[in-house]
This record gives C-alpha cells, sequence and structure tokens, in this order.
C-alpha cells in the first residue's frame, strides 16, 4: 500500500506523543457512548442546548414571541430551534414562522434537511447541488453544512427572501461582493465563491491559500459557523485502525448531535506524487447502518459508505469523489457533559 502525506504526519505524531486528544482512548471511548445512545431525543441535540440557552436570556416578552411562532411552525418547530441556534433575531425567527405555511414545498424540504435524508441526488428545487469548478468541493461542502446549521441560510438559497431584519453572514458576504442573484442556482454558486474566498484568504499566516489547491483544512475547523460549537482538525493514518475506530466514532458522535462532518480525501504514492496531499472534500451527512450518508459535491449526491472503507487503501470510492484514502476529518470539539 503507498502512501499518504497525512499518514506520515500522524504515524510521526504518534510515535512522540503528539497525537491529538480526540484519539486518546478515553476521549474514543466517550465519543463511542455519545454515539450509541440511539436516535435523538428532544433536548439532546447541538440545536436544542442552544435553542434552550438563547430562551433562557430572552425577555419575557420575547419568549412569548418565540413560543406562539413555534406553535405556527406546528410539525416543524425543529426549523425554529436551529434558526434561532444559528444566531437569527426574534424578529427574524418570527418572520419565518409567519411566512412558512406560504412558502414552496419544495422550498421547506430544503431549509428542513438540505442534504435530504436518503441516498440519491441531493437537489435544491430543480437544482443539482454540484460544486461550480474543479476547487470548490471544500467550498460547497461548508455551504451545505451551513444550510444544514441555519435555516435562514437555507431559505435564502431556496427564495431570495430575508426574515426580519436578519442577513445570514453568507448571505450579507454575497450582497456586498456579488451581483445580486435572482436563482437559486446563482445563489448557491455564490456561496460557494464565499466559502472558497474565506477559506483562502490567509491561509498562510498574512499569504492567502492559492486558490487553485482548494480548500485547505485548517480553514475549514476556524470558518464554519454552526450552532455556536468550535472544530477542530484530526489529521488521520487510515492504515492505524485503532485510530480510524477513534475517527468513526468521534463522526457517529457528531451526527447523532446533529452536527454533519467534513472529511478530507485524497490518493497515495501509488497514484504518484500529486496523490499524496488531500485533493478533496466530501461531507458526513448521516447514519446509515455499518456507515454513513455522504454528500458527494462532484456529483451532488447523497452516497453510502461503509465503515470499513475508511480504513486502509481500496480501489476507487464514489462517496470519496472516486479517490481511495481517507485523510483528514474535521470533528466538533467534545463537550464535557453527556
Amino acid at each position: 500500500m503507498g502512501w499518504t502525506v497525512t499518514s506520515l504526519a500522524a504515524r510521526a505524531a504518534g510515535a512522540v506523543g503528539l497525537r491529538g486528544a480526540w484519539a486518546k482512548p478515553y476521549a474514543a471511548s466517550h465519543a463511542a457512548g455519545l454515539a450509541q445512545r440511539g436516535p435523538r431525543r428532544d433536548g439532546d441535540t447541538v440545536f436544542a442546548r442552544a435553542y434552550a440557552r438563547t430562551m433562557a436570556g430572552l425577555s419575557g416578552a420575547d419568549r412569548k414571541a418565540i413560543e406562539a411562532a413555534r406553535s405556527e411552525m406546528v410539525t416543524d418547530a425543529e426549523v425554529l430551534e436551529r434558526a434561532l441556534a444559528s444566531g437569527a433575531t426574534v424578529t427574524a425567527a418570527a418572520g419565518l414562522a409567519a411566512a412558512w405555511e406560504k412558502l414552496p414545498e419544495t422550498a421547506k424540504d430544503v431549509v428542513r434537511a438540505p442534504a435530504g435524508t436518503g441516498i440519491g441526488a441531493a437537489k435544491l428545487g430543480s437544482v443539482k447541488a454540484v460544486q461550480t469548478d474543479d476547487t470548490t468541493c471544500g467550498a460547497a461542502v461548508m455551504a451545505m453544512m451551513s444550510m444544514t446549521g441555519d435555516p435562514l441560510l437555507a431559505a435564502w438559497v431556496m427564495t431570495g427572501r430575508v426574515f426580519g431584519d436578519h442577513l445570514p453572514a453568507e448571505a450579507l458576504a454575497v450582497t456586498l461582493h456579488e451581483d445580486n442573484p435572482r436563482t437559486i442556482d446563482e445563489r448557491w454558486a455564490a456561496l460557494q465563491r464565499v466559502f472558497h474566498a474565506k477559506t483562502t484568504s490567509r491561509a498562510l499566516g498574512v499569504a492567502p491559500w492559492p486558490k487553485s489547491l482548494g480548500t485547505p483544512p485548517w480553514r475549514v475547523d476556524n470558518q464554519t459557523r454552526y450552532a455556536g460549537v468550535r472544530f477542530h482538525s484530526a489529521m488521520l493514518d487510515d492504515t492505524d485502525e485503532e485510530l480510524m475506530e477513534a475517527a468513526i466514532s468521534h463522526a457517529c458522535a457528531a451526527l447523532r448531535d446533529g452536527i454533519p462532518v467534513p472529511l478530507f480525501v485524497g490518493g497515495d504514492s501509488d497514484l504518484g506524487l500529486d496523490a499524496v496531499v488531500p485533493r478533496h472534500v466530501v461531507l458526513l451527512v448521516g447514519r446509515i447502518d455499518g456507515g454513513f450518508r455522504v454528500y458527494e459535491p462532484s456529483t451532488g449526491r447523497i452516497v453510502p459508505l461503509a465503515d470499513e472503507r475508511l480504513t486502509g487503501g481500496g480501489p476507487k470510492e464514489p462517496a470519496f469523489g472516486h479517490w481511495t484514502r481517507a485523510c483528514w476529518l474535521i470533528l466538533p470539539k467534545q463537550r464535557r457533559k453527556g
């Protein structure tokens, strides 16, 4: 089996005791315990906890306004929770609730679950959720993840509408730096350009990262906005079964908490030196029996990925965009209380 830059680096770090805290036995065991709790329950997701904290800090009048808005959302109250957890104002959340029933069903479906709930094409209405060019896989993944975390951003992509007095930061960046996008396709593409610019700017200290090289992993962890969660990078040696078991446990725990997980993939030295670094980004969006649902942006599809395919080499993998090796995860920093 060939080598990758990340497998060599992770191996060297482990040899001198510098492996990340996430890979230590206690942290891996804790993550496995969180992942095994079964179906998510009310009050036991990152969104529900952030919503509860937000509600606790509101005035009595604002709490009543949110409770009224929640009752308007009926079975979609979880959308309102995600909106407040993302930093939306009370006025914006109430505005979304007031407009909800009149939104197109295709828009509501995407706001509820941008990556859907099954296997197949990832669609934003009639638009396939593909990356705009060979360099924007990471940007497309960040856009999909951010839409999952922020229903108002997803609603803006699908409708172009602003609710109340709140415009999500990424949509604001589009309006500041782009011509007014008029269609879903244009807004989806503009969102990718915004993320690509954010992650490549100053990625090398004061110097920019070459945009032709895509998205550097260490910028995904500090440029992702998701319900107040902080992220960290986890470099992988995919030949180390114990390390990869820990990585899978952490990814499962994140998904159980409602947090998608970006995964950088690539090739190895058997494919040439240009393949040994991370070359593509996909997004783990859900758990299935023995594996994951994966958003693969080059095809704009949700595809299955077996757990065992994350460990070691193998043939070209559709869930990896037809690369062969897992290189790097972006994980939420583990919460202390379970």
